[in-house]
């Protein structure tokens, strides 16, 4: 027969679902059966039994309540929701069982740490699509409307969502980071979607949203605010409106290139060490960094915002204003998610004071700007909007009404200042006095009985009493009143303190009631008020399709090296957009190219940038191909995941973009690859409507001869040769390296010397390099032979094949089918 508490316990968990239930029993929050046997080893605690060799014997295991908040990472970690089940009444208010509910159920997109994690619905008609996403700690909602799985899935992968909300049978995503939560697809369907937004935001119509013309999108929207209300047991008050996001053609950067800058994590470990955000982030508050990665995610492409934005920049970077600013700030804690949590009922009275103490240090900033004369400045620039409120009377309230240091546990009381609730005085009073009456008591009892001993005791079961123990039982006085017998003492009460312990008893229930009420209504109140770097410049924008760099510097590299960065210049033009990069291995192509991506990326975040000069045209997308790893867990070889990346750019290309190649062809032999990436480079010289800016960095130096055309540049990674060593200059010069120095890289890698010896006899044995013939004049250059006599040519039908092909006509992808069908046969 199952227990009350079972039987409970078990209603709770058909409503929680998949999700661990965590009950809270007394101090410890409980997990039983199935969930305890999942969440034991994750959460790295002992696994035990519930009313072992009984019908309802149960695993069991259970962590304390103030450690919660420790623990549910652990199992967000591993995939598992967590639902929290907590007592609605108090145990003086009712006989027997406890009644319990779920409050909320947490979900890894709606965790309320401090990484701003993303909640994503995404809903389908035909080929188009809609992504609502919620930040649920800032309240914070996106809806971004779209056509196409090619571009669904670039926006999903730049935003990296930590949970996917899908519909039932819908196609998955190739988001493996993500955790997936399925819901029926009614929950998606137009118009209860249209009127679950509706609901929520208290709207009559849609139209000032501007969603009518995106079903998709008000499908994801709706079944995303549904699953928020399920989750979070109602409608948080701090969403309060929708951000629609329009005309955008795509992120500047995709996920893929993002990863080749090493713009949000290093690609050593991951981690936000050496990347270009941990480069810039000196936020002094957590919400500025949050907004600073939001900017390096969606870079501007409208330049007068890029040069109101630069304006800010330059305003700031003057020290008298700036470090004044950022003192102020750092005193400042994360209010956006202090604020989420005041929303959703979690904050606890210490939260609330450090909300209080962080808008006390931002009265500040007012006089701040007052005294340094910045009013007639701030204004043109947008730093201090006109109406900016302060929050001065929330304030004023949290100082009145919350205490100095307000403990963690409500419980206990001690949250609310004195003065201010007259009945929550007078209960403090009350509580007050009868303890000292108690003290007053146990001593007159004390000296009446001559038993020296003798105290007032507590306990949760029989409430107060007197214990006498057995030596002094002859001397009780006659008017104690038997309440327990104990082996060793008998314990007594008398009509005096049972009067008083009822008076105690309600004096403290009511001060807890009325300071719970006033802590409320202090949540209430705060719902209803709802670089500088030295050398860096700002940058030039131009109406001509260029990218023009003097003395750039790659900005990672530049913090760790300082003035030992090499700095380089770059001119791409609308008559010469493309250049081809050549020079031996860690001679600094691949950093040279990067520099060129970085800066970009910077200038339309609004950054200044590490350079003496830089002037470009707005660029509309960076496509980037750099390095080489394979994805063999997805069964994909470095070439086709090479061909892959590279045929997603040349369809997405236009001539606004930048289009950054290092080493394309080098995933297959010699010859394939010379030909793909010949092929590749004439697509983007020969665009309709104008070649992207390109930097193309490669080791076939026949590429070089791309430089005949005048729209295409030669530059070299320039190195110095001393006695068989080389030196790495780290400099771009113009025109194609002389060679490779292969051979050279390779015994700095530390080849053993006979096998560095036999190179150096099988290279002086080959003929002259195709490159020296190029430099002695290209037009009358003989065919060159190839570096090594494995390679050497010889008449043959595949090879005469090869040469009648028209490279300049063919696409990438005629050239993979070429290939393809020559090698089935």
């Amino acid at each position: 027969m199952s227990t009350p508490m079972m039987q409970q316990i078990s209603t709770l968990k058909r409503e929680a679902g998949d999700a661990i239930l965590l009950t809270r029993m007394g101090d410890f929050y409980e997990l039983l059966g199935e969930d305890a046997v999942k969440a034991a080893p994750v959460l790295e605690i002992a696994l035990t039994t519930r009313g072992k060799g009984t019908e309802n014997e149960s695993p069991m295991c259970g962590v304390p309540h103030f450690a919660l908040e420790q623990y549910l990472p652990k199992l967000l970690a591993a995939g598992f929701s967590a639902a929290i089940a907590e007592p609605t009444a108090k145990p003086e208010e009712v006989k027997g069982l406890l009644p319990r509910a779920i409050k909320r159920i947490i979900t890894p997109g709606t965790w309320l740490d401090d990484d701003g994690r993303w909640l994503a619905a995404i809903h389908r008609v035909g080929s188009t699509w809609g992504v609502a996403l919620l930040q649920l700690a800032s309240g914070q909602l996106r809806v971004i409307p779209g056509e196409g799985a090619e571009a669904l899935q670039a926006t999903l992968e730049r935003l990296a969502p930590q949970e996917l909300i899908l519909a039932e049978g819908e196609p998955d995503l190739e988001l493996p980071e993500a955790a997936r939560t399925r819901l029926p697809g009614w929950r998606f369907a137009a118009e209860r979607a249209r009127q679950q937004i509706l609901a929520f935001f208290g709207w009559t119509h849609l139209e000032g949203a501007g969603l009518d013309p995106f079903p998709a999108a008000i499908g994801a929207l709706g079944a995303l605010l549904d699953q928020v209300e399920l989750t979070q047991k109602g409608r948080p008050a701090h969403i309060q409106g929708i951000a629609l996001e329009l005309g955008a053609t795509g992120p500047l950067l995709d996920a893929t290139s993002a990863r080749h800058l090493e713009v949000f994590a290093n690609t050593l470990d991951g981690s936000r060490a050496g990347s270009l955000l941990g480069l810039l982030d000196r936020c002094r508050t957590r919400m500025g960094s949050r907004l600073l990665k939001a900017w390096l995610d969606q870079p501007l492409r409208d330049r007068a915002a890029l040069e109101r934005r630069w304006d800010q920049m330059a305003w700031l970077t003057e020290d008298r204003r700036r470090e004044p600013l950022q003192r102020l700030l750092g005193q400042v804690p994360d209010l956006d998610r202090l604020l989420g949590r005041v929303a959703l009922g979690l904050a606890t009275p210490p939260e609330l004071g450090q909300l209080r103490e962080g808008l006390a240090h931002l009265q500040g900033l007012p006089p701040l700007i007052h005294e340094g004369a910045w009013l007639e400045e701030t204004p043109d620039l947008g730093l201090w909007p006109e109406g900016t409120p302060t929050c001065a009377d929330l304030l004023a309230e949290l100082q009145r009404s919350l205490a100095e240091a307000p403990p963690l546990d409500l419980e206990k009381g001690g949250v609310i200042r004195e003065g201010v609730d007259p009945e929550l005085d007078a209960v403090r009073r009350l509580a007050r006095d009868a303890k000292q009456v108690m003290l007053e008591l146990e001593e007159e009892e004390r000296r009446a009985s001559g038993i020296q001993s003798l105290k007032i005791k507590f306990n949760r079961v029989f409430g107060y009493y007197f214990e006498v123990t057995k030596a002094n039982l002859a001397a009780v006085p006659g008017h104690f009143l038997r309440k327990q017998t104990l082996a060793n003492a008998e314990r007594f009460t008398t009509e005096k303190l049972m009067a008083f312990e009822q008076r105690l008893l309600t004096a403290e229930s009511d001060q807890q009631r009325l300071e719970e009420a006033q802590f409320r209504r202090l949540l209430e109140a705060v719902l209803a008020h709802r670089a500088r770097h030295s050398g860096w410049v700002r940058p030039e924008v131009s109406e001509e399709r260029e990218l023009i760099l003097a003395g750039a510097r790659h900005p990672m590299l530049e913090a760790r090296l300082g003035r030992e960065c090499i700095p380089n210049d770059l001119g791409l033009r609308p008559g010469r957009a493309m250049a081809v990069v050549t020079g031996p291995n860690m001679g600094g192509k691949s950093t040279f190219l990067r520099t060129a991506a970085l800066l970009v990326v910077l200038a339309q975040t609004g950054s200044f940038v590490p350079a003496d000069l830089m002037r470009f045209g707005l660029v509309d997308r960076i496509f980037t191909r750099i390095g080489a790893s394979d994805f063999l867990a997805k069964g994909q070889s470095t070439f086709m995941v090479e061909m892959t990346e590279t045929a997603r750019i040349l369809n997405q290309v236009t001539p606004a973009s930048l289009v950054i190649l290092d080493e394309i062809g080098r995933g297959t032999s010699t010859r394939d690859g010379l030909a793909l990436a010949e092929a590749i480079a004439l697509h983007l010289k020969e665009l309709k409507g104008g070649a992207p800016r390109t930097l193309f960095a490669t080791h076939f130096f026949e590429l070089t001869r791309l430089a005949d055309d005048p729209r295409v540049a030669n530059l070299h990674v320039e190195v110095q040769e001393w006695e068989d060593q080389l030196l790495f200059l780290h400099r771009i010069a113009e025109g194609p390296a002389d060679r490779s120095y292969g051979i050279q890289v390779a015994r700095l890698a530390g080849l053993p010397r006979g096998v560095i010896a036999r190179a150096q006899r099988i290279l002086s044995e080959t003929q002259e390099p195709p490159l020296e013939a190029l430099r002695k004049g290209r037009a009358k250059a003989e065919p060159a032979q190839p570096l090594l006599p494995m390679f050497e040519a010889e008449p043959d039908p595949l090879r005469e094949e090869l040469r009648a092909l028209d490279l300049n006509r063919m696409t990438p992808l005629e050239a993979l089918a070429w290939l393809a069908e020559r090698q089935k046969g």
